[in-house]
């Protein structure tokens, strides 16, 4: 019956929508964290949940149109504690990306974490942003 404690919870875990996991060989859990994309005439921003991630374990790249987000996390007994029973697993790592559909100025690209939930603000370029074009009469 133990064995299948692991399975229980990732099913319950899926099934309530908490994470999609799912657990490799190593014992290190892959999830995919629930992410809202918005957009702005001038931004687009990118809402995820990260419990119990700190901004060290993250690392988000950018490459034209296409951001990339992963971290590694591992989580340890503290000093003087052995674990009896663990639901929260030990090593947790995931990568997604996002695809956007615009180029994004990448120097004003901007990331906030903030109780367990990351914000991720992107300005479009000035080449991206829509211009009104000035129609003038000949005579």
């Amino acid at each position: 019956m133990n064995n299948l404690l692991p399975v229980t919870r990732m099913l319950n875990a899926a099934l309530n929508g908490e994470m999609d996991p799912w657990i490799e060989a190593d014992g290190e859990t892959r999830w995919t964290p629930r992410a809202d994309i918005l957009e702005a005439e001038k931004d687009y921003m990118i809402v995820m949940d990260m419990p119990g991630v700190s901004p060290a374990d993250l690392e988000l790249n950018l490459d034209q149109q296409t951001l990339w987000v992963s971290t590694k996390t591992e989580t340890e007994a503290p000093e003087g504690f052995k674990t009896l029973r663990r639901e929260r697993p030990a090593r947790a790592s995931f990568s997604r990306s996002f695809r956007l559909g615009t180029t994004i100025a990448q120097d004003q690209v901007k990331a906030k974490l903030d109780k367990g939930v990351l914000r991720i603000t992107l300005p479009k370029s000035e080449q991206s942003l829509p211009r009104r074009i000035d129609v003038v009469q000949e005579d």
